[in-house]
């Protein structure tokens, strides 16, 4: 009996373990890190939509709510996230040099910093709410009030699942990291309609029902940690002096942080101004096609991400060869992945707006949003390839200038220059051409850097910059 349930223990583990980042099945590696990754990201997605759905049963105003509030919920979880790729990238490096000392160190130290982020940013929510809540109306105000107080709460909270997640990838081990999402999401799916409908705390409700199913996932991070299932040892053995650690972890997640803080910023602005021009209205249709632009993205953002912990052990490594392999099945990969969702959305915009209300002017509206905004999608998959590629090589100028070029200094002219000319439709077309340039730029950079690989592995490496001189 005891040698039946040591070997059930057993097989426990090495399901759970993580998947050996040196395997020379490099395609067959990236599958089974990134599709678990893609997945994790999609019912993310999905679990946001249903979620938009499930408010919009209650009404328009409610899903502009939402939208006032999530651009403030982007600015917070945007260090958290430039947090879990710095991190990631670098516990990647060192676990390909053979350091899981030094990884363990910096996962932890990483780990602490953000909840520590987290806690003063709801302190800062919590005192400041009026301030925070750029282009509300009248009549959203104390909706949006409402949710912000509750869902404060879970910012640190949201810190620390972020910072997990990413490190269970850099190890190697997307799919627990999956299943992990997937338990979070789906009891957060449940418990909606529950707080929604049964208990009648509307949109309230809805911050509670992720409250609880955070508190899950967290639960389940502790128990996976605490009996030491992955190669990653955290640890509170670490000292005050030991926080140098976290420069090059905030150096190489300072694109990711910039780029979301910018996106924040964006959306923040495309929603005053569509509110400008059509209320209410305006605001909600411009919510749902940026929803369904995050159920396209996040897939490719999931595959790039299993495939950062393959190039940064590499690069770590030295393996130019293979990084230069991993580059080029992902470019296929992604690309292939946001090319076919884009496609989808266009041809059914009108259709996939309805699904979140049947007004007919903010299905009208969010129509042409979805146009113009994944349109461009189908270049995104090479947007991100070059960005991963940058980050696993330690490349924050380069990384940056691909990450804020979408949502800061290409988009942010365009606002100015042509709604003020041209209304509405000039608002789609600067969302439309930050989209497109980027995708342009991202091919060019992507084209030199994967030629200056192909140079370095043939053994000239002294004929060739170390990198393109067109990008940083």
């Amino acid at each position: 009996m005891n040698d039946m349930s040591e070997m059930s223990g057993s097989l426990r583990k090495r399901r759970l373990a993580p998947e050996d980042l040196a395997s020379p099945q490099l395609f067959r590696l990236l599958l089974r890190l990134g599709l678990p990754a893609m997945f994790g990201l999609s019912i993310n997605a999905a679990h946001h939509t249903i979620n938009m759905v499930f408010v919009g049963m209650i009404g328009e105003d409610q899903i502009a709510a939402i939208m006032i509030v999530l651009p403030i919920l982007m600015l917070i979880a945007a260090f958290g996230e430039g947090i879990g790729v710095g991190v990631a990238t670098e516990v990647g490096r060192l676990l390909g040099a053979g350091n899981r000392s030094r990884a363990g160190a910096i996962a932890s130290i990483s780990l602490a910093a953000g909840i520590a982020f987290g806690a003063l940013s709801t302190i800062a929510l919590l005192a400041f709410p009026d301030l925070l809540l750029f282009g509300a109306t009248p009549a959203l105000q104390p909706l949006a009030q409402h949710y912000l107080m509750i869902i404060a709460v879970s910012v640190p909270l949201t810190m620390a699942q972020i910072i997990l997640d990413f490190l269970a990838i850099a190890e190697g081990n997307a799919r627990f990291s999956m299943w992990t999402l997937v338990a979070c999401f789906a009891l957060n799916m449940i418990l909606d309609p529950i707080m929604i409908f049964g208990f009648g705390l509307g949109l309230q409700g809805v911050a509670i029902a992720t409250i609880l199913s955070q508190l899950v996932a967290l639960s389940i991070y502790g128990a996976y940690h605490a009996r030491r299932l992955g190669i990653v040892r955290l640890t509170l053995d670490w000292r005050l002096a030991d926080i140098r650690y976290l420069r090059p972890v905030l150096a190489i997640g300072a694109p990711t942080t910039l780029t979301s803080l910018t996106t924040a910023g964006a959306i923040a602005i495309l929603v005053s101004l569509a509110g400008a021009y059509h209320g209410e209205a305006g605001i909600a249709g411009i919510g749902i096609a940026l929803r369904l632009l995050a159920v396209g993205t996040l897939p490719v953002i999931g595959l790039s991400l299993g495939a950062q912990s393959i190039l940064s052990f590499a690069w770590g490594g030295g393996d130019m060869a293979r990084v230069l392999s991993a580059t080029r099945i992902l470019t296929v990969v992604t690309s292939a992945v946001s090319g076919a969702y884009g496609l989808i959305a266009l041809a059914f915009s009108e259709q996939l707006a309805s699904f979140f209300t049947d007004d007919a002017a903010v299905i009208g509206i969010a129509g042409q949003a979805i146009i113009a905004t994944h349109l461009p999608l189908l270049l995104f998959g090479l947007r991100q390839t070059v960005l991963i590629l940058f980050q696993a090589q330690g490349r924050p100028k380069a990384a940056i200038t691909i990450g804020l070029a979408q949502n800061g200094y290409l988009l942010f002219p365009l606002l100015a220059l042509l709604p003020p000319f041209f209304g509405f439709p000039g608002l789609l077309a600067a969302m439309f051409l930050a989209s497109a340039l980027t995708g342009l730029l991202s091919a060019v950079c992507l084209m030199r850097t994967l030629n200056a690989l192909r140079q370095r592995t043939t053994g000239h490496p002294t004929s060739i910059r170390p990198h393109p001189s067109f990008c940083p």
